[in-house]
């Protein structure tokens, strides 16, 4: 067990609190003396590169149980019931004696997040989507693979321990459905990405891309349906250079056996 430095604060907790069920902290409680770490504070969201910067901060947090064990920690300030996960976490924590009533201020010399983690990732999401997705663009990573699967699966293993916000009942819940299906959608995009960017990065030297794309949208073929996406309306989200879209089109009905651009793509896949 590693050691842990606190500073604290005197404090008192409410003994008679309500004791809700899991999820407990359906607000997340700031005062203005109790010093708080702010993931926007020195990078901004709206910059891909640094957007990469704060996921990356983000996810760690996640999987470090740093929310973790700040949810306990204010759990127990308000005299909430802890779920087990949330005693496991403070159990931790080493107290170096001083009164049990003291706050917690410091965690590793890391002061409480400003703001709840849904609230974190509430922020990062829709930052994520490229609309539209245009291929012969230069993006960073984020808006690939390396950006919302990669935040879906820390939510996936580490949300269902933390606090939701009043009316969600499960984690990735906390993202609305449509930006949800936006992003997996661009996620498949991301077979095409680098089409246009150089000379010889095309359909014509690389058909293969058009397959692995299909098997992609095969994937998520919740998502096709959710938009009902056509050929037609695909390539309102996708921009692809006029010589690849040319190729792009007849590929994709042999593939699928569409007998036309307007037909739902799902009935095909």
């Amino acid at each position: 067990m590693s050691k842990r430095k606190f500073k604290r604060s005197r404090t008192t907790q409410n003994p008679k609190a309500k004791q809700p069920k899991w999820p407990l902290l359906t607000e997340w409680p700031i005062e203005p003396d109790i010093p708080v770490n702010d993931l926007f504070a020195y990078r901004s969201p709206d910059h891909p590169g640094e957007l990469e910067w704060i996921l990356e901060d983000f996810i760690f947090r996640l999987e470090s149980g740093y929310y973790l064990q700040w949810e306990a920690v204010i759990s127990r300030e308000q005299g909430l019931r802890l779920t087990a996960k949330q005693k496991e976490a403070l159990d931790t924590l080493l107290y170096f004696g001083g009164d049990p009533d003291d706050r917690i201020l410091y965690i590793d010399e890391g002061p409480r997040p400003k703001e709840a983690w849904y609230t974190v990732a509430g922020q990062l999401a829709p930052r994520m989507v490229r609309r539209p997705y245009r291929t012969f663009e230069i993006m960073y990573s984020i808006y690939g693979e390396e950006g919302w699967p990669r935040l879906v699966e820390a939510i996936n293993e580490h949300g269902r321990y933390l606090s939701l916000p009043a009316g969600i009942d499960a984690p990735l819940d906390i993202f609305p459905l449509e930006l949800q299906h936006t992003l997996w959608l661009q996620v498949c995009f991301d077979q095409l990405y680098g089409l246009g960017q150089e000379e010889d990065i095309t359909l014509a030297e690389q058909p293969d891309r058009v397959k692995w794309f299909i098997y992609d949208l095969r994937q998520r073929k919740d998502t096709v349906q959710y938009f009902d996406l056509t050929l037609t309306s695909l390539l309102t989200r996708v921009i692809l250079p006029p010589a690849d879209e040319a190729l792009f089109i007849p590929m994709m009905m042999e593939q699928l056996d569409l007998p036309s651009p307007q037909a739902p793509l799902a009935d095909y896949l």
